[in-house]
Protein backbone atom coordinates (compact mmCIF):
# COMPACT_ATOMS: atom_id res chain seq x y z
CA UNK A 1 0.00 0.00 0.00
CA UNK A 2 1.11 3.29 -0.95
CA UNK A 3 1.78 5.78 1.55
CA UNK A 4 -0.92 8.26 -0.05
CA UNK A 5 -3.38 5.74 0.45
CA UNK A 6 -2.59 4.78 3.35
CA UNK A 7 -2.69 8.25 4.48
CA UNK A 8 -6.26 8.36 3.31
CA UNK A 9 -7.08 5.38 5.23
CA UNK A 10 -5.92 6.79 8.38
CA UNK A 11 -7.79 9.43 8.09
CA UNK A 12 -11.12 8.05 7.54
CA UNK A 13 -10.75 6.68 11.41
CA UNK A 14 -10.90 10.47 12.62
CA UNK A 15 -13.69 12.28 13.37
CA UNK A 16 -15.30 15.13 11.77
CA UNK A 17 -13.05 18.19 12.59
CA UNK A 18 -10.38 16.30 13.38
CA UNK A 19 -6.52 18.46 12.08
CA UNK A 20 -6.44 16.29 8.89
CA UNK A 21 -7.68 17.82 5.78
CA UNK A 22 -9.76 15.16 4.58
CA UNK A 23 -11.09 15.29 8.30
CA UNK A 24 -11.21 18.82 9.18
CA UNK A 25 -14.02 19.19 6.50
CA UNK A 26 -16.37 17.00 7.42
CA UNK A 27 -16.84 13.19 8.04
CA UNK A 28 -13.90 11.81 6.10
CA UNK A 29 -16.20 9.01 4.88
CA UNK A 30 -17.61 10.92 2.79
CA UNK A 31 -15.21 13.15 1.00
CA UNK A 32 -15.47 11.29 -2.06
CA UNK A 33 -19.48 11.08 -1.97
CA UNK A 34 -19.66 15.32 -1.24
CA UNK A 35 -17.01 15.65 -3.80
CA UNK A 36 -19.18 13.89 -6.78
CA UNK A 37 -22.97 15.02 -5.05
CA UNK A 38 -21.98 18.65 -5.40
CA UNK A 39 -20.77 18.74 -9.12
CA UNK A 40 -23.56 16.50 -10.01
CA UNK A 41 -26.13 18.74 -8.54
CA UNK A 42 -24.03 21.93 -10.77
CA UNK A 43 -24.79 19.95 -13.54
CA UNK A 44 -28.68 19.21 -13.14
CA UNK A 45 -28.60 22.99 -12.39
CA UNK A 46 -27.26 24.04 -16.02
CA UNK A 47 -23.08 24.33 -15.39
CA UNK A 48 -21.35 24.88 -18.08
CA UNK A 49 -17.42 25.21 -18.15
CA UNK A 50 -17.36 28.88 -18.99
CA UNK A 51 -19.67 30.15 -15.44
CA UNK A 52 -18.08 31.42 -12.46
CA UNK A 53 -18.50 29.59 -9.70
CA UNK A 54 -17.36 30.51 -5.94
CA UNK A 55 -17.08 27.82 -3.54
CA UNK A 56 -17.64 29.53 -0.06
CA UNK A 57 -16.05 27.31 2.44
CA UNK A 58 -13.96 25.75 0.23
CA UNK A 59 -11.47 24.01 2.35
CA UNK A 60 -9.43 20.98 1.43
CA UNK A 61 -10.98 21.63 -2.55
CA UNK A 62 -13.31 18.95 -1.89
CA UNK A 63 -15.69 20.34 -5.27
CA UNK A 64 -12.96 22.38 -6.14
CA UNK A 65 -10.56 18.93 -6.90
CA UNK A 66 -13.31 18.56 -9.56
CA UNK A 67 -14.06 21.88 -10.61
CA UNK A 68 -11.32 23.33 -11.15
CA UNK A 69 -10.07 21.03 -13.69
CA UNK A 70 -13.86 20.96 -15.46
CA UNK A 71 -14.42 25.07 -15.14
CA UNK A 72 -11.55 27.60 -18.12
CA UNK A 73 -8.71 29.44 -16.69
CA UNK A 74 -10.22 31.90 -13.64
CA UNK A 75 -13.77 30.00 -13.30
CA UNK A 76 -13.26 29.02 -9.79
CA UNK A 77 -13.12 31.26 -6.71
CA UNK A 78 -12.93 29.94 -2.99
CA UNK A 79 -13.08 31.30 -0.01
CA UNK A 80 -11.80 29.65 3.05
CA UNK A 81 -9.70 31.14 6.44
CA UNK A 82 -8.10 28.06 6.79
CA UNK A 83 -5.52 28.90 3.77
CA UNK A 84 -3.73 25.38 5.08
CA UNK A 85 -6.44 23.02 3.72
CA UNK A 86 -6.40 25.07 0.35
CA UNK A 87 -2.26 23.95 0.05
CA UNK A 88 -2.79 20.55 1.23
CA UNK A 89 -5.97 20.41 -1.19
CA UNK A 90 -3.36 21.33 -4.19
CA UNK A 91 -0.45 19.18 -2.63
CA UNK A 92 -2.48 15.86 -2.08
CA UNK A 93 -5.84 16.14 -4.54
CA UNK A 94 -5.27 18.16 -7.08
CA UNK A 95 -1.69 19.28 -7.72
CA UNK A 96 0.05 22.16 -8.35
CA UNK A 97 0.06 22.12 -12.21
CA UNK A 98 -4.04 22.73 -11.88
CA UNK A 99 -3.27 25.92 -9.76
CA UNK A 100 -0.73 27.29 -12.67
CA UNK A 101 -3.21 26.04 -15.81
CA UNK A 102 -6.46 27.00 -14.28
CA UNK A 103 -5.65 29.96 -12.05
CA UNK A 104 -7.88 29.97 -9.42
CA UNK A 105 -8.30 32.39 -7.08
CA UNK A 106 -9.27 32.26 -3.12
CA UNK A 107 -9.66 34.49 -0.79
CA UNK A 108 -9.06 34.07 3.34
CA UNK A 109 -11.63 36.02 4.27
CA UNK A 110 -13.85 35.14 7.64
CA UNK A 111 -16.42 37.11 6.96
CA UNK A 112 -18.25 35.78 4.11
CA UNK A 113 -18.28 38.81 2.01
CA UNK A 114 -18.57 37.14 -1.52
CA UNK A 115 -18.02 40.27 -3.24
CA UNK A 116 -14.15 40.50 -2.39
CA UNK A 117 -12.98 38.95 -6.33
CA UNK A 118 -15.18 41.96 -7.67
CA UNK A 119 -17.17 39.11 -10.11
CA UNK A 120 -20.51 38.03 -10.61
CA UNK A 121 -20.85 34.76 -10.59
CA UNK A 122 -23.30 32.57 -12.29
CA UNK A 123 -23.53 29.81 -9.81
CA UNK A 124 -22.56 30.41 -5.43
CA UNK A 125 -21.85 26.91 -3.41
CA UNK A 126 -21.98 26.72 0.24
CA UNK A 127 -22.43 23.00 1.27
CA UNK A 128 -22.63 22.85 5.32
CA UNK A 129 -21.81 26.30 5.73
CA UNK A 130 -24.72 27.82 7.44
CA UNK A 131 -24.83 24.34 9.96
CA UNK A 132 -22.06 25.83 11.70
CA UNK A 133 -23.24 29.92 11.19
CA UNK A 134 -24.91 31.67 13.64
CA UNK A 135 -27.98 34.07 12.38
CA UNK A 136 -25.61 37.32 11.65
CA UNK A 137 -23.24 35.11 9.91
CA UNK A 138 -26.08 33.56 7.70
CA UNK A 139 -27.48 37.00 6.92
CA UNK A 140 -24.42 38.61 6.31
CA UNK A 141 -23.83 35.51 3.93
CA UNK A 142 -27.11 36.05 2.24
CA UNK A 143 -26.83 39.61 1.83
CA UNK A 144 -22.92 39.34 -0.23
CA UNK A 145 -24.86 36.35 -2.52
CA UNK A 146 -27.27 38.42 -3.28
CA UNK A 147 -25.16 41.24 -4.47
CA UNK A 148 -22.35 38.46 -5.99
CA UNK A 149 -25.01 36.54 -8.66
CA UNK A 150 -25.46 37.44 -11.64
CA UNK A 151 -29.34 37.93 -12.64
CA UNK A 152 -29.93 34.07 -14.12
CA UNK A 153 -27.05 33.25 -10.92
CA UNK A 154 -27.68 30.54 -9.06
CA UNK A 155 -27.14 29.80 -5.00
CA UNK A 156 -27.06 26.81 -3.71
CA UNK A 157 -26.61 25.66 -0.06
CA UNK A 158 -27.55 22.54 1.84
CA UNK A 159 -28.88 23.48 5.62
CA UNK A 160 -30.22 21.55 8.89
CA UNK A 161 -33.73 21.82 9.29
CA UNK A 162 -34.98 23.39 11.82
CA UNK A 163 -38.74 22.79 13.79
CA UNK A 164 -40.45 25.89 12.67
CA UNK A 165 -40.47 28.69 15.34
CA UNK A 166 -36.88 27.45 16.47
CA UNK A 167 -34.38 30.03 18.16
CA UNK A 168 -31.95 31.15 15.85
CA UNK A 169 -28.53 30.21 16.40
CA UNK A 170 -26.46 33.15 18.51
CA UNK A 171 -22.83 31.93 18.28
CA UNK A 172 -21.60 33.45 15.01
CA UNK A 173 -18.89 30.21 14.13
CA UNK A 174 -20.05 26.20 16.08
CA UNK A 175 -17.54 23.98 14.40
CA UNK A 176 -17.86 20.97 14.28
CA UNK A 177 -21.02 21.70 16.04
CA UNK A 178 -24.32 21.80 13.87
CA UNK A 179 -27.13 23.62 14.25
CA UNK A 180 -30.45 24.23 12.11
CA UNK A 181 -32.57 27.10 10.54
CA UNK A 182 -36.30 26.77 10.37
CA UNK A 183 -36.91 26.91 6.34
CA UNK A 184 -39.06 29.56 7.07
CA UNK A 185 -36.66 32.14 8.55
CA UNK A 186 -34.36 31.06 5.48
CA UNK A 187 -37.38 31.62 2.95
CA UNK A 188 -37.99 35.34 4.84
CA UNK A 189 -34.22 35.83 4.76
CA UNK A 190 -33.84 34.97 1.06
CA UNK A 191 -36.72 37.40 0.01
CA UNK A 192 -35.32 40.47 2.24
CA UNK A 193 -32.33 40.49 0.19
CA UNK A 194 -34.10 40.04 -3.18
CA UNK A 195 -33.96 36.30 -3.74
CA UNK A 196 -36.42 33.70 -5.25
CA UNK A 197 -35.84 30.35 -2.88
CA UNK A 198 -37.23 26.71 -2.87
CA UNK A 199 -35.89 23.55 -1.51
CA UNK A 200 -35.08 20.72 -4.02
CA UNK A 201 -35.09 17.26 -3.59
CA UNK A 202 -31.26 16.68 -4.06
CA UNK A 203 -29.88 13.85 -1.80
CA UNK A 204 -27.64 14.73 1.19
CA UNK A 205 -26.38 12.11 3.85
CA UNK A 206 -27.66 14.72 6.46
CA UNK A 207 -28.89 17.99 5.44
CA UNK A 208 -31.51 19.78 2.95
CA UNK A 209 -30.66 21.40 -0.25
CA UNK A 210 -32.41 24.57 -1.22
CA UNK A 211 -31.39 27.26 -4.20
CA UNK A 212 -32.10 30.63 -4.21
CA UNK A 213 -31.65 33.41 -7.18
CA UNK A 214 -32.91 36.44 -8.36
CA UNK A 215 -34.95 35.02 -11.00
CA UNK A 216 -35.15 31.41 -10.41
CA UNK A 217 -37.13 29.49 -13.41
CA UNK A 218 -40.63 28.39 -12.30
CA UNK A 219 -39.83 24.48 -12.22
CA UNK A 220 -36.71 22.58 -11.35
CA UNK A 221 -36.94 19.63 -12.03
CA UNK A 222 -34.39 16.74 -10.74
CA UNK A 223 -35.96 14.25 -12.70
CA UNK A 224 -33.62 10.93 -14.45
CA UNK A 225 -32.67 12.73 -17.58
CA UNK A 226 -33.44 16.48 -16.99
CA UNK A 227 -32.23 19.11 -15.88
CA UNK A 228 -32.30 23.00 -15.52
CA UNK A 229 -31.46 24.44 -18.74
CA UNK A 230 -29.80 28.35 -18.13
Amino acid sequence: MSDRQSDIDTAEKLPAGADHYRAFVGPPQRYGLLSLSQLALLFHLGLRDTDKVLDVGCGSLRLGRLLIPFLRPGGYHGIEPNSWLIEDGFKNELGESARQLKLPQFSHSADFDCTFFGTEFDFIVAQSIITHAGHRNTSRLFETVSASLTPTGIFALSFWPAAAGAALPEPDWTYPFNVGYDPAWLASLAERVGLDWRIIPWRHPGLTWAIAGKALPSAVSFADGEWLAR
